[in-house]
């Protein structure tokens, strides 16, 4: 069991918005084991069978993992759905492709939430992993089964976004298209902050951690730019060379900075997983995006353990168990 850095004595503590983080997680897993079991009666493909059966594991090994630490914090868990939902009715209209789909909503739905739930986690170490766990094991389900949709015609492609040429085997979406746009315009922004931050920053380790993200951004600025350029994308206009500092830097604390640089990371985790969600037709962006998550999430973990050993984190109140 991993343990928290935040102890009051023998006790590990757990804020208010994690409490509510593995009630609505468990919620949404309970929901998603009981829509599962009860589309598996009607499946007529035995390949579909086994990547619901799949799935359905991943949902039960989650949801028993949640359950107990809900009983650790004693917190009081939704209802659990029924073991097993049997029927010998046969009902036509339910079709495979009506069941891919609503099985396919409802995992991407629970991506988006299970995303925020791991970066409302800041307190409890514990409870951070086992839905970083939950999230990464998701995304791999979205993906096979995203895969295998597509490979039986059961996936709708969006509108194309139109070159002037073709463009390999892989043409872009029009929301892929804004995707990529869009992050190439936030690494813009990021890194000109990061600059302007960098001729404030008074810690000197505070400085390195700035010029170590700042390296990271310019990397991934530079894939996203190539691959815009392949796709004849304008892109955003681009930051300068350099900010200058003309102020004194005393009144700019590195707490306030630290926070704003922060809640960046964040909002880029959430603008990764909503690219990798919405980028179904070029699976060479898509996987893309997927790294550049990974790599968001590692430099989000190593700065929320960096601002809890400086003092700067923003923490929530802390959850009073019941006596």
């Amino acid at each position: 069991m991993t343990i928290s850095v935040f102890k009051k004595g023998n006790r590990e503590k757990i804020d208010i918005q994690e409490v509510f983080n593995i009630w609505n997680v468990l919620r949404a897993r309970y929901y998603s084991m009981e829509t599962v079991k009860f589309f598996m009666n009607f499946v007529h493909d035995r390949e579909f069978e086994l990547v619901l059966n799949n799935l359905l594991n991943h949902y039960e090994k989650q949801a028993f993992i949640l359950e107990q630490e809900g009983k650790k914090f004693k917190i009081e868990v939704p209802k659990r759905p029924p073991y097993k939902i049997k029927t010998s009715a046969q009902v036509d209209v339910i079709t495979d492709t009506y069941i891919y789909r609503n099985i396919y909503n409802g995992l991407v739905a629970q991506l988006y939430s299970l995303m925020t739930a791991y970066l409302s986690s800041t307190t409890n170490d514990g409870v951070r992993k086992i839905l970083k766990e939950d999230l990464t094991q998701h995304i791999k389900d979205f993906e096979t089964l995203y895969k295998y949709g597509k490979l039986k015609g059961w996936q709708e492609d969006p509108p194309a976004f139109k070159t002037a040429k073709p463009v390999g085997n892989e043409p872009l979406s029009t929301t892929e298209a804004f995707h990529l746009w869009d992050n190439i315009s936030q690494r813009y922004s990021q890194a000109q902050l990061t600059d302007l931050f960098l001729g404030f920053a008074h810690d000197t380790e505070f400085q390195a951690v700035l010029t170590l993200g700042k390296k990271t951004l310019d990397k991934q600025v530079r894939k996203l730019e190539e691959e815009a350029i392949k796709f004849e994308l304008v892109l955003p206009e681009r930051p300068p060379s350099h900010v200058s500092v003309p102020m004194d830097p005393e009144p700019m604390q590195d707490r306030f900075m630290f926070n704003i640089i922060f809640k960046g990371i964040q909002d880029a985790i959430d603008l990764h997983i909503r690219a990798t969600i919405e980028a179904i037709r070029n699976d060479g962006l898509r996987q893309m995006m997927r790294n550049f998550w990974q790599d968001e999430i590692n430099m989000y973990e190593a700065a929320l353990k960096y601002g809890k050993l400086k003092g700067w984190l923003n923490a929530p109140p802390l959850y009073n168990e019941p006596q």
